[in-house]
C-alpha cells in the first residue's frame, strides 16, 4: 500500500456550518495539501476496514467518548490493533480523548467548562524534539470548541502542551501516536459557524469566564484569530509518514 491516510469520520459539524465550511474530514484533507491519498470511512455507520493504513487521523465529534454508543467501543478496538500493527495515529479532539481513553486513560466532563474560541497553547519541554511539534513556537494560537477533557494519560504518555484553561492540549504515545485537544484543521470561518451554534444552544453557565459580558457570542468572536501554527501539526504528521514510508521503501532487502 502507498502513504494512504485513513480519517475516521466520527462527527459532522452542525447543519448550517458544513454547508457554509465542509465536513470536519474536509478541513482535515485541505489542511493536509495534495501530497497524501485520503480514505474516509464514517465510524459511526460504515464497518472499519482492516486497519493496513500507514497513517490514520480521527475528526472531533459532537459525541463524548464516554458515551454508551457501541461504535465508540468498536473504534477504539480498531484504534488498538492499527498500533499493534505500526500504524502512525492522530486524534484531534474527540479523537484526542478516543486515543487517551482506547490506551488506558480518563475523559470527563470539564470541571471548568466549554472552551471555545482561539486560545494560546504553550508546547512542554517535551514537545521540543517531537515530530509533530517540529517547527512551533513555545507558545502558539489554536482553534478551541470542547466540553470534554482528558484528565489522566494513559500509561507512559508524555504531555506536549497545555494552556490556562486545561494542562493536557496534545500528548505523544509510544513513538507513532498523538492528540490534541485544540483543532489545527479549523479556519476562522468555521469557528465563527461553531460559536453561532454553540453560544445560542449551551447554556451560559458552561462559560464561566465570561459571567457577565454583555455577549459571549460577540465576545468570543472579536478573539477569533487564524491559527496557522497549530495547523503545522497537521503538515508535520504527514510529513513524519512521508519520510517512514520513503525510508521503508529505501531499505536494503
Amino acid at each position: 500500500m502507498g502513504c494512504e491516510i485513513l480519517i475516521l469520520r466520527t462527527g459532522d459539524p452542525p447543519r448550517r456550518v458544513r454547508e457554509r465550511c465542509g465536513s470536519y474530514d474536509q478541513a482535515i484533507i485541505t489542511a493536509l495539501g495534495s501530497k497524501v491519498t485520503c480514505v474516509v470511512v464514517d465510524a459511526r455507520t460504515e464497518s472499519l476496514p482492516e486497519p493496513v493504513y500507514p497513517g490514520i487521523l480521527i475528526t472531533g465529534s459532537a459525541a463524548s467518548v464516554y458515551d454508551t454508543d457501541r461504535w465508540i467501543r468498536h473504534s477504539e478496538e480498531f484504534l488498538r490493533r492499527a498500533a499493534d500493527r505500526g500504524s502512525a495515529i492522530y486524534g484531534i479532539c474527540f479523537g484526542h480523548q478516543l486515543l487517551a481513553q482506547a490506551f488506558g486513560g480518563r475523559v470527563e466532563r470539564c470541571p471548568r467548562g466549554w472552551e471555545l474560541g482561539t486560545a494560546a497553547v504553550s508546547l512542554t519541554d517535551a514537545a521540543l524534539s517531537d515530530p509533530l511539534c517540529a517547527g512551533l513556537p513555545q507558545e502558539f494560537l489554536a482553534q478551541q470548541s470542547h466540553g470534554d477533557v482528558v484528565v489522566e494519560l494513559p500509561s507512559g504518555a508524555v504531555r506536549l502542551a497545555s494552556n490556562a484553561h486545561w494542562p493536557i492540549q496534545a500528548f505523544r504515545l509510544g513513538e507513532k501516536i498523538w492528540g490534541t485537544q485544540f483543532h489545527p484543521e479549523f479556519t476562522v470561518a468555521m469557528m465563527e459557524g461553531l460559536v453561532d451554534v454553540l453560544t445560542a444552544t449551551l447554556p451560559a453557565t458552561l462559560f464561566p469566564t465570561l459571567a457577565g459580558v454583555p455577549s459571549i457570542r460577540d465576545q468570543i468572536c472579536a478573539g477569533l484569530r487564524e491559527t496557522p501554527e497549530a495547523r503545522q501539526c497537521l503538515r508535520n504528521f504527514l510529513q513524519f509518514l512521508l519520510t517512514e514510508h520513503a525510508s521503508q521503501h529505501t531499505r536494503p532487502r
